[in-house]
């Protein structure tokens, strides 16, 4: 059994619990420490239960509260090499710091790793593919753009938590600077819900059916226009299988989906 709950998700801040059969990991931790705490206390989880945090990538939405559970749990924090070179700042003591490799597989207890590159403007960003028990849950978001390499990795996933990040008139007829928006848009910027729903129907139609859309812009969409984008594109595949499809909470931890 392997089991996902989405605690936090947007630009605004990220943090993912996976659990397996003996397992805890994070994926990032992009809100504050208490905010944590509290978000796994809900799931009747004690953060000192928590085996190790795995790293994205640097950007603050995905590192802003790793001083201070550094301090406080004295937990393993896996980064790459050089995405430990760009959070230096953040003061963690080096027992806590473990490197991985992109595209090289590692175990945290029963769990295998699989970390993989991802196109984003920041150092040596990664997804990861959570495997244990012959389940696979893969979290992959900041995806500037859509590569064949990265449908493959995708594809097999029991779950997959990808970006929805932005609509794009609403990020070109809003108020954020243009250079800013071209950063968003580029090809190391952010996947937009059109591109998102492509995507998605490419997995859908190889054999992927639980979706949820996440690191969604607070200012550059809404998350019933990132559902029904998807949804639209889903609903005009032939194939006719049962799928998931929902949408993480900003602020609010969301239910825990089990793959036995």
């Amino acid at each position: 059994m392997i089991k996902f709950c989405n605690l936090f998700s947007g630009s605004s801040g990220n943090s993912t619990y996976i659990e397996t059969d003996t397992t805890k990991i994070l994926i990032d931790a992009g809100v504050s420490c208490t905010r944590i705490v509290k978000a796994l206390e809900s799931l009747g989880v004690s953060f000192s239960d928590i085996d190790a945090i795995l790293i994205t990538h640097e950007h603050t939405d995905h590192t802003k509260g790793l001083t201070t559970i550094a301090k406080k749990f004295n937990i393993p924090i896996y980064a790459t090499e050089k995405t430990w070179s760009q959070m230096c700042s953040l003061n963690v003591c080096d027992s806590c710091k473990y490197t991985f490799t992109p595209d090289k597989n590692f175990e945290i207890g029963d769990a295998n790793i699989h970390p993989f590159s991802i196109p984003h403007d920041a150092i040596d960003p990664c997804g990861f593919s959570i495997l244990s028990d012959g389940k696979k849950i893969t979290v992959a978001t900041d995806i500037g753009h859509v590569e064949e390499r990265l449908i493959t990795e995708m594809t097999g996933s029991d779950i997959l938590l990808i970006e929805s990040n932005y609509d794009t008139d609403t990020l070109f007829c809003g108020a954020y600077p243009y250079f800013l928006k071209k950063r968003i848009a580029s090809d190391v910027g952010h996947l937009s819900n059109e591109s998102t729903s492509k995507l998605v129907k490419t997995l859908y139609e190889n054999g992927v059916t639980k979706f949820i859309l996440g690191h969604l812009s607070k200012e550059n969409n809404f998350p019933e226009l990132a559902y029904q984008t998807v949804l639209n594109e889903l609903n005009s595949s032939t194939l006719n299988v049962p799928f998931h499809l929902s949408v993480a909470g900003r602020d609010t931890v969301d239910d825990i989906l089990e793959i036995v």
